[in-house]
């Protein structure tokens, strides 16, 4: 295979994954406000963990502390998260999802999970042969920058 063969395979990839994207079902599902932005879906399914400290979430979601905050502000608009002060650790806020949050973080992922209806159309070996490429590929991921 050649360079321009990768290519040509990367663009098709790339036409995929945008044309069968979930943001819009998300934006139906929960709002403008909240699907507007993809680092607010993000922070969100992060907290479906729990509870995570602002310099957690910017680490995690690997952006500065200031957009870290004000993603969380924006989420406590919408009434999906709350911060508090760490019990254990005074000056560190914690935030966590409301119950409308924890709602909000079911319906994401049920979109996020559900498959492309075109995959369905594939026969089971092409699946396999896709889930054997597309595994290879997630084995030889690029490192993080430090």
């Amino acid at each position: 295979m050649t360079t321009d063969d990768a290519a040509q395979v990367w663009a098709l990839m790339r036409d995929f994954v945008e044309r069968h994207s979930p943001r819009h079902r998300l934006r139906q599902a929960l709002g403008d406000g909240l699907a507007k932005g993809r680092s607010k879906v993000q922070v969100l399914l992060m907290l479906g963990d729990g509870p995570h400290s602002l310099s957690d979430i910017a680490e995690a979601q690997r952006i500065d502390k200031p957009y870290a905050t004000a993603i969380v502000d924006q989420l406590e608009q919408l009434g999906l998260a709350t911060r508090t002060s760490d019990p254990d650790d005074r000056r560190r806020k914690m935030v966590a999802l409301t119950q409308a949050g924890r709602s909000a973080v079911v319906i994401a992922r049920d979109i996020m999970d559900e498959p492309p209806a075109v995959l369905a159309g594939l026969s089971p070996a092409e699946l396999t042969q896709l889930a054997a490429a597309l595994g290879r590929l997630a084995e030889q991921r690029r490192p993080r920058p430090d």
